[in-house]
């Protein structure tokens, strides 16, 4: 007997330990409006448009925080309209595709997708940084160095709020990471500076190989060049 999907529970949130690189870009129908399964989180279900002459459609779950904005987005979708969502997903033991979605994109907010912002950058951690506690929540900022071909050293100074702040601090120096997040600008004193807010913090397994015993000079604000060179960045 072959069990009719319905709407999901979304108890389960995407964890950003022990995980791999995961963010999909999905075209979609909805097939069921907006519906609650708890106080916070709000689900749309919707069904993944073909790209052939499949038979058997892949089913889609939406799901968001009803306060954030993404979350505002969804409870506006209505059954037979279609939609871009982008996202980091799950699958679920009924063959469903979760995704919890950084944007959905309509003919209505199409601009949305052409304001797109997100970086990925990968490196090891540079020297520990202490979380700064603030009226209601807490920041880190710290570094992540990565080398290029021509074997120079690049760093990103890491903005990280609430519980990635926490995770991003604890961490100790030099440990592989990918971080996903957003590019601004911000101007202090006549000067312009980049800012890299992270949304996702990912951590990645070392090799085999030994990191060297020092691998981070906190003196110099650098990570050694075998540091580096140890990593494995492979998804």
């Amino acid at each position: 007997m072959t069990r009719s999907p319905g709407l999901l529970k979304s108890t389960v949130r995407p964890s950003t330990e022990n995980s791999k690189m995961n963010v999909f870009l999905l075209g979609l129908k909805i097939t069921a409006e907006a519906q609650n399964t708890d106080e916070e989180t709000i689900n749309v279900l919707g069904e993944m448009l073909p790209s052939n002459d499949k038979r058997v459609n892949t089913k889609i779950q939406l799901f968001q925080q009803k306060n954030h904005y993404i979350g505002k987005l969804l409870k506006e979708l209505k059954t037979g309209q279609t939609t871009l969502a982008i996202g980091p997903t799950r699958a679920t033991p009924d063959g469903v595709l979760q995704m919890q979605p950084m944007l959905v994109v309509t003919p209505e907010n199409f601009n949305d997708l052409l304001a797109f912002n997100l970086f990925v950058a990968t490196g090891g951690l540079g020297p520990k940084a202490e979380e700064v506690e603030l009226s209601d929540t807490t920041v880190t900022n710290r570094s992540l160095a990565w080398t290029s071909e021509e074997k120079e050293t690049n760093w990103f100074k890491l903005t990280a709020w609430g519980e990635n702040s926490k995770q991003l601090s604890d961490l100790p120096p030099g440990t592989p990471t990918i971080a996903l997040g957003k590019v601004s600008t911000s101007e202090k004193d006549e000067k312009h500076y980049l800012n890299y807010t992270v949304d996702k913090i990912l951590y990645l397994p070392k090799t085999s190989k030994s990191m060297p015993k020092k691998a981070v000079d906190p003196d110099k604000g650098q990570i050694s060049a075998a540091a580096i060179g140890s990593i494995d960045f492979s998804l």
